[in-house]
């Protein structure tokens, strides 16, 4: 890798701090037609086309490679996540009024509901083989006014049979995901905990404190070897906030090296709360965004290689697609900016 800075402009306000060579991004498409916060961006495994959930109370879907306008899919409430089955038939949509939606990736049309009741469905997550879904929710207290509990539910897809569930989160459950094997399934919550369970059998494997504030995001690496987590901790008025993203085993969750102890790396760069990390399908790359309105890239070894700067709001989510080619990203302002990516420093 190269060690020279470039800064390349981008029309109107978009801009690319490149910290090293061998990485080449491009904007390709602004997306502005959501009018509320774009909470969710998630690619078809087939990659022929991607949704975005926002809270507008819409799903809409984009035709790849060009990133242009498909269908939309009204809710009438905010959606908060969504997650497209491996055969790339259904999309699963999470939303704040307390059901998950299964929406037809054919016609675009919900044609099953799965309803939780006084719950907010923060995170949906399919299984690798499609079989399962985990929900990730937290329980509205209308008499305390606030999230009381969370839980965590698998789901049988097909049957809608809950074939195992968690109710012992003391917070909402903000990010779940399963490992690429579909041997565990990783849950984050308000808390700044993280919970890894053993799938088949239902069972704690370990439990990991990745921040003092919030865990707003997780992902498994697609080796299955690591485990990434985004989110903040709390710190004293006045403290300058560069926020971490610790990068654990995934096995296991144990210390590896001398780096951070229970963390094998320990990337800095974000000011303020990091909202979402995603690898790239090869696993040398690691996109993160956060509070602090910019995309940055790096490589799996914790060197930042780029920092995108031009979302006008807060970034809520990052996603590459199946290919690699692609990278997308949405923020509370309701927009979507699709980059085309390449490197070269393998």
């Amino acid at each position: 890798m190269g060690t020279g800075r470039r800064l390349t402009l981008m029309p109107q306000r978009y801009r690319i701090l490149r910290y090293e060579s061998g990485v080449e991004i491009d904007l390709v498409e602004i997306l502005t037609d959501h009018k509320g916060s774009v909470t969710a961006v998630a690619f078809s495994p087939n990659c022929k086309i991607f949704a975005s959930a926002s809270r507008d109370g819409t799903v809409r879907f984009w035709d790849l490679p060009e990133c242009k306008k498909g269908l939309t899919v009204n809710l009438n409430q905010p959606t908060l996540s969504i997650s497209f089955s491996p055969d790339s038939k259904w999309l699963a949509i999470g939303s704040y009024g307390g059901a998950v939606s299964f929406c037809s990736v054919s016609d675009k049309k919900v044609t099953k509901t799965f309803e939780l009741g006084q719950e907010v469905v923060q995170a949906v997550a399919f299984s690798p083989d499609g079989k399962l879904l985990a929900i990730g929710s937290g329980v509205w207290s209308e008499s305390e006014r606030r999230f009381a509990i969370g839980k965590l539910r698998i789901l049988q897809t097909g049957s809608e049979e809950v074939v195992n569930s968690w109710e012992d989160f003391k917070s909402p459950v903000s990010s779940v995901a399963f490992s690429p094997d579909g041997q565990l399934l990783a849950a984050s919550s308000w808390d700044g905990l993280v919970r890894v369970l053993r799938t088949s059998e239902g069972s704690l494997n370990y439990a990991l404190r990745a921040y003092t504030g919030w865990v707003r995001c997780i992902a498994f690496s697609p080796d299955g070897d690591l485990l990434g987590t985004a989110g903040f901790s709390f710190l004293p008025m006045g403290s300058w906030w560069e926020t971490p993203i610790p990068i654990w085993k995934a096995k296991d969750g144990t210390p590896s090296g001398s780096l951070r102890v229970g963390t094998l790396g320990f990337i800095r760069g974000h000011r303020g709360s990091i909202n979402a990390i995603a690898f790239s399908p090869d696993g040398q790359l690691l996109a993160s965004g956060g509070n602090d309105k910019t995309i940055k890239i790096w490589h799996i070894d914790g060197v930042l290689l780029c920092s995108i700067e031009g979302h006008i709001g807060l970034v809520n989510t990052v996603a590459f697609s199946p290919d690699g080619q692609l990278l997308t990203s949405g923020d509370s302002n309701g927009t979507i900016m699709c980059w085309h990516i390449r490197f070269n420093f393998r």
